[in-house]
Order: structure tokens, then C-alpha cells, then sequence
């Protein structure tokens, strides 16, 4: 499937693996990204939210529309892989 991000720039098309449902999140159960993530990762996720029996991590979809658009230094996340290895 394909996310479509509207920047500043005009919009980006993301490759995702799904998209889920809409969910309503409690503000209290948002916490930053832990530290033991890849520290390259860490630079697409805003944050977690700790829900029942799983995690719901933030992406920061400007940051990833910069990647995509070759922005950045070269450096994708790999799906599956939950880490960002070079091109």
C-alpha cells in the first residue's frame, strides 16, 4: 500500500506493509522513543504509545518524506528489519 504525506514541498508516496485503524490513544501512555533503539531509527519515530499487549511507535512523516525524497544522507529503514542500513 501507499501513504500519501503532504509536505511543504508537496506530497510524497511512502511504501507501507498495511495501514491500520484509526485509534484513539490516552495522551498518559505516550512515552519518547526508548533508548535501546537504533539510534538511526530513532531519527524516524516520535514516540510510543504503550497500549494493551503492544506498542504504537509515532512516525515522524516529515523526516521520513525527507528520506524518500533523497534528502538525507542515504540511509532507509529496512521493512521487517526495524533498522536502517545503507542503500
Amino acid at each position: 500500500m501507499n501513504m500519501v504525506v503532504r509536505t511543504d514541498d508537496g506530497a510524497v508516496s511512502l511504501l507501507v506493509d498495511e495501514i491500520g485503524d484509526v485509534l484513539d490513544v490516552d495522551e498518559a501512555t505516550y512515552e519518547r522513543p526508548p533508548e535501546n533503539l537504533d539510534p538511526a531509527a530513532r531519527e524516524l519515530i516520535r514516540g510510543v504509545y504503550k497500549l494493551k499487549g503492544r506498542l504504537l511507535l509515532v512516525l515522524d512523516a516529515e523526516r521520513a518524506a525527507d528520506l524518500s525524497a533523497g534528502e538525507s544522507p542515504g540511509r532507509w529503514l529496512v521493512p521487517g528489519e526495524g533498522q536502517v542500513n545503507g542503500r
